[in-house]
């Protein structure tokens, strides 16, 4: 009989997240790492791939990637307090955005006198000790605590992963103290192993709605005259698209996305209505509407600007339909559901295809009258985005001409696009024409910069699910390109062959808060009094520009070019994707447009 395995706490930590399935870990080492580098140098490990990111944002971001594309979640390893701060807003992204992750950190040493291993035995130990690490994220998470001991620190990783992966999905934070995470112990078999068991310490399963909610449900959709289903986030895995592209076929109901954080629907059908973020005023359809299904969505509409009939009738299903994160929300509604969308919207379809309402004339006659109406609109429409993809007289680029240009040179590809783009979200999802599902992605949440870390995730996740020819495109602001720490990730795109396209939407400087600040004050648009630009004197401009291809070049070898009238685009564009699918380099577009 062989002896029993010793083990530390760090190497229980791994175990625990390879037997979880965890298949990457983004990591960002420091002085409370020792015995985690001892388990990397010993390749123990190696069906867990361990990957260094020099920027902790970009960790995460990384990891919301491959998170976001696979289901699964990935895990991110930073250094104390400071690593943990410098996380930064990705910590807001994963939260909102509601995208499983396991984020790890130590602490300093607890003993100061050397009395375990793992003491305290430098400066900065003290330096980097604050009463209270997990403070800094708490607000933001799932689940957090702290691993005390090392023989339970598996039971308390699998614990996190519980959370993180139930629904409503979401980080969550772990730490341990040097001294817990360099102890060895035997690992026996005993009483416990059922505790560090992920197979008997799964997620819930996910919760559709209850026979009553389908008949009622099924029953309103049935009559409804102009049906309207708004949502942002069901399209977060394949099977909650096709869901719903499935129910909304089978009844012609029109299908509106409020910004959406994945794409949820096939854009060139006749039924989808298009995308809101800000602006864009009253949607025809949320105006017309009789019923109002809501699902998974954070802002189905902005009263100020879009809002339903008051006849409306309303129905919300969600996986956090209270919005337990957000403090002031509200959607007064007949009934709400907690669920799992994927899985109610296909009970829901079921149950009307097995109703004798639906064969019924009228039931017919109603959905050929909807059908009638809404391929019209999509008509109008059509030609309304098609008017604006065309060239300007003065040659300048406009960012609907360069999608279509861009449309067409990809048509034979499979394109993942990460949409970043702030004031140009709707111009990359009206004009790229997606209609397969996890086709284009946003952040979730409000913080700028994660298109970066998230193009090699995005990448990483692809590559493990045998779709490494895809073509993986990040539209981004050239002020949100500074944020995303490009110097960090295009350097991880070249060490971890990662390569993607950046698309840079240079107006020269921040138009989000410019626009923020015209809708308070319109009349400074027009004060003539003004000595100079109005984005100089608000402080939103960004003149002069950086140059973000030598950046880009300088970090990971990335090629660039810059983009300034039509008859260039389609040839660079060609030549861009030529060189990240055959030379396996980045590139990127840097698109100059307008200045605000």
């Amino acid at each position: 009989m062989s002896p029993p395995a010793r083990l530390t706490g760090a190497a229980a930590i791994l175990h625990a997240l390879k037997s979880a399935g965890i298949s990457h870990l983004f990591v960002n080492l420091g002085s409370d790492h020792p015995a985690f580098l001892s388990e990397f140098a010993s390749r123990t490990n190696q069906e867990l791939q361990i990957l260094t990111s020099p920027n902790e944002m970009n960790a995460l971001s990384a990891a919301s990637g491959f998170a976001q594309i696979t289901g699964r979640p990935a895990a991110v390893l930073v250094h104390v307090e400071c690593g943990t701060q410098g996380l930064a807003g990705a910590i807001h992204n994963v939260s909102k955005g509601r995208v499983p992750v396991v984020i790890l950190a130590g602490t300093v040493p607890v003993t100061m006198a050397g009395e375990v291993p793992g003491s305290r035995n430098e400066y900065i130990h003290w330096i980097q000790d604050v009463p209270d690490q997990r403070a800094i994220v708490r607000q933001y998470m799932r689940y957090e605590h702290e691993i005390r001991r090392p023989h339970n620190a598996a039971q308390i990783v699998l614990r996190a992963l519980q959370f993180a992966v139930s629904s409503p999905q979401g980080p969550v934070y772990l730490v341990a103290s040097r001294e817990t995470l360099c102890e060895e112990f035997e690992e026996t078999d005993t009483q416990v192993d059922s505790l560090r068991n992920y197979r008997r310490n799964m997620a819930i399963e996910p919760i559709g709605l209850s026979p009553a909610a389908l008949k009622d449900l099924a029953d309103v959709l049935l009559e409804a005259e102009r049906p309207l289903i708004v949502t942002s986030y069901c399209g977060r895995s394949t099977r909650g698209f096709e869901a719903l592209k499935s129910l909304a076929e089978l009844l012609s109901i029109p299908v509106h996305e409020n910004a959406p954080i994945y794409n949820n629907f096939p854009t060139t059908s006749f039924l989808h209505q298009g995308h809101q973020w800000n602006g864009g005023g009253q949607l025809p359809a949320l105006a017309e509407a009789d019923v109002v299904i809501v699902v998974d969505a954070d802002v189905p509409w902005i009263p100020a600007q879009s809002r339903p009939s008051s006849t409306a009738r309303l129905f919300h299903l969600d996986s956090d339909p209270l919005k337990e994160g957000t403090t002031l929300w509200a959607l007064p509604c007949e009934r709400r559901w907690k669920c799992d969308s994927s899985l109610a919207l296909e009970q829901l379809c079921a149950t009307i295809q097995a109703r004798d309402l639906l064969g019924q004339a009228q039931t017919k006659s109603r959905i050929e009258q909807r059908e009638k109406h809404l391929k019209e609109r999509f008509t109008q429409r059509s030609d309304k985005l098609r008017s604006a993809e065309q060239p300007r007289q003065d040659g300048r680029v406009t960012v609907p001409y360069f999608m279509s240009q861009l449309r067409d040179v990809t048509v034979n590809l499979r394109v993942v696009g990460l949409n970043e783009s702030t004031t140009n979200l709707g111009n990359v999802a009206d004009h790229l024409h997606h209609d397969v599902p996890l086709s284009l992605i946003g952040s979730g949440g409000g913080s700028l910069g994660w298109y970066s870390g998230a193009a090699v995730g995005t990448s990483l996740a692809l590559k493990a699910s045998g779709r490494s020819d895809d073509l993986i495109i990040a539209f981004t602001g050239d002020g949100t390109w500074l944020f995303g720490v490009p110097s960090c990730a295009y350097w991880m795109a070249k060490k971890y062959d990662t390569p993607f396209l950046t698309i840079i939407w240079n107006n020269g400087g921040w138009a989000s808060p410019k626009n923020a600040f015209l809708r308070l004050n319109p009349e400074m648009a027009r004060n003539s009094e003004l000595d100079g630009r109005l984005s100089d004197r608000v402080m939103t401009s960004i003149s002069p520009s950086p140059a973000f291809g030598k950046i880009a070049e300088g970090a990971g070898d990335s090629w660039w070019r810059v983009v300034k009238t039509a008859d260039e685009v389609d040839q660079v564009c060609k030549e861009a994707i030529r060189v990240v699918r055959e030379e396996r380099r980045c590139a990127l577009i840097e698109v100059v447009l307008d200045s605000i």
